[in-house]
């Protein structure tokens, strides 16, 4: 699957073709959808052996959302500099995932994804900086892949292999 055809997840069924704006509305919708799931069951059981809680992929998300608002914010103040992969895993281990709290999860949710709306509606759309594995990232770019995230684990928190 190439993002950059427009092409649909097959995991998920995420439109690769959105634009910003929708994007960004999916992003501003995720921490409602979050606090719901949260609410079902208890948020820090994982449902199957070396599958995220839904508390963990609460926090992938907040560490997403907070990553993507450091790359727009590339975009605007630093184009020139690019924008680093990070190991996603290695990250929840440092962090300690199973071990954080599910209700500030979603307090940590609603402000990570509030400041990245705000800072993905401001970019500039021409911005754009080198990505080791994307090539030229822009503001379209950053946009549609944390809006894919937050898509995509909303399903998760259901249970592997959900798909609406």
């Amino acid at each position: 699957m190439d993002p950059s055809r427009g092409e649909e997840c097959p995991a998920c069924g995420f439109d690769w073709a959105m634009g910003s704006d929708e994007g960004i509305a999916v992003v501003a919708a995720c921490p409602d959808q979050f606090g719901e799931r949260l609410g079902r069951g208890d948020p820090r059981a994982r449902p199957a052996p070396g599958v995220w809680s839904p508390a963990e992929y609460t926090w992938h998300l907040v560490d997403v959302l907070r990553i993507g608002t450091e790359r727009l914010w590339t975009l605007s103040a630093d184009p020139g500099s690019g924008i680093p992969c990070f190991d996603e895993n290695a990250l929840a281990e440092a962090r300690h995932y199973p071990a954080l709290s599910a209700p500030v999860a979603l307090v940590a949710l609603r402000q990570a994804a509030a400041t990245w709306c705000d800072v993905a509606r401001s970019t500039p759309p021409g911005a754009a900086t080198p990505h080791p594995e994307w090539g030229s990232a822009g503001a379209s770019t950053v946009i549609r892949r944390n809006a894919h995230e937050a898509h995509h684990h909303a399903l998760d928190l259901d249970g592997p292999g959900v798909r609406r």
